[in-house]
Parts: C-alpha cells; structure tokens; sequence
C-alpha cells in the first residue's frame, strides 16, 4: 500500500512574533522547550480568562491618558499646558521681531520650531525633544531683544517672558508630579516577571518618560 504524501505546512502570522517576544522574557530556566511552549499555552489562557492582561491593558492606558488628554478638576491639562506654553511664546517672538527685525535669526528659530511642534506627535519623547529646543530658543531671543528694546516693548517682552517662564514651570512640575511618578511606577510593575510576558501578549508593554529618549 502506497502511504499518502505528507505535506509540511508553514504557519505565518502576527501572533507568532508575538509569542517570540514573550518567549525572550521568560527567565533562563523557562526558555528549554518543550516547558517553554507549555508555559507560554498557560500564560496566554491566563492572561486571556484571567484579570491579569485586562488590569494590566487597562493601568497602561490610564497613565497614558494622564500625559495625552486627562484633564484636572480645575481645568489644567499637560497638552493644554503646551498649547499655552506655544502660545505665548508665539506671541514673545512677535513682539520680539519689532524690535529685532522678522530676518533675526534667533525669531526664525523659533519660528521654525513653532512650525515642527504642529507636526509633532502628542508622544512625551517626541514633544520633550521639541519644547526642550524651544525654551532654548525662546531664551536666546528675549535675551537679544531685551538689549535692544526701550520703553513699551521692553515691557511689553519682559511681561510675555515672564508667562512664558511661569507656564514652563507649571508644566515641568505638572509632567513630573502627574505624569512621571505614574509611568515610573507602571514602568517597574510592568518590567517584572510575569508581568511583561502578560505586557506582550496584550500590547501593554513601558510607556515613554517625559525625556531624552
């Protein structure tokens, strides 16, 4: 009896990069097969029947929201920090081309990054790469058109400086107090076995800090 062909069949889909990272963060002993692909079966039925990967998902997205849309009981929020922060500093370079001209290098640099901030992600590394920039520029200009300004548009500069400084610090303590005390605690919650395997499997892996990345 002529035995029948056995095919070989390729399995290709997302899931298996998936089940790749989460193989990577088992602990050394766990990653021998066959225990490895037996470990992973369990974690996966118990992330999915289980409340581990929905509180995980769920914590993940809420120290997300603080950076990208809560807003406080008295009406503040970080992206409307930055909307004012953006604003005034608007504002400062054109009282600040009056006196230094619209051609000064320093108000084009601002200009400029007034610009990029429109097209930059609400994303904490992205837009700190941004505004860390701007507050430089922001400084160098008023420092130049305050040596030149008199009168009224010394005033005027000196008193949109002065909104912009306040609204700076506003924001930093507003990011570090609200926004990075979370994320750092969700960070070593979510770092930690089994809790980055769960991370994986369910898209709930470290949120950015506000900083260098």
């Amino acid at each position: 009896m002529q035995l029948e062909q056995q095919e070989t069949f390729e399995i290709k889909s997302p899931q298996l990069e998936v089940f790749g990272q989460v193989e990577s963060k088992l602990p050394a002993p766990a990653k021998k097969r066959p225990f490895a692909a037996g470990f992973l079966a369990v974690m996966v039925l118990v992330s999915v029947f289980g409340i581990g990967g929905v509180q995980l998902k769920s914590r993940y997205r809420n120290v997300a929201e603080i950076y990208t849309s809560e807003v406080d009981k008295h009406g503040n929020s970080i992206q409307g920090d930055f909307t004012t922060l953006t604003d005034t500093a608007a504002n400062l370079m054109r009282a600040c081309q009056k006196v230094l001209g619209e051609a000064d290098s320093n108000c084009t640099t601002v200009a400029d990054l007034l610009a990029q901030w429109q097209d930059t992600a609400i994303a904490p590394a992205a837009q700190y790469a941004v505004i860390h920039q701007l507050d430089n520029a922001v400084d160098a200009m008023y420092t130049a058109a305050k040596a030149k300004a008199t009168d009224d548009a010394l005033d005027q500069i000196n008193s949109l400086d002065a909104s912009y400084v306040s609204t700076q610090s506003i924001l930093q303590r507003e990011i570090a107090q609200n926004y990075t005390t979370a994320a750092q605690s969700y960070n070593t919650m979510a770092s930690g076995f089994p809790a980055n395997v769960i991370g994986t499997l369910w898209g709930a892996g470290q949120v950015e800090l506000y900083a260098v990345q």
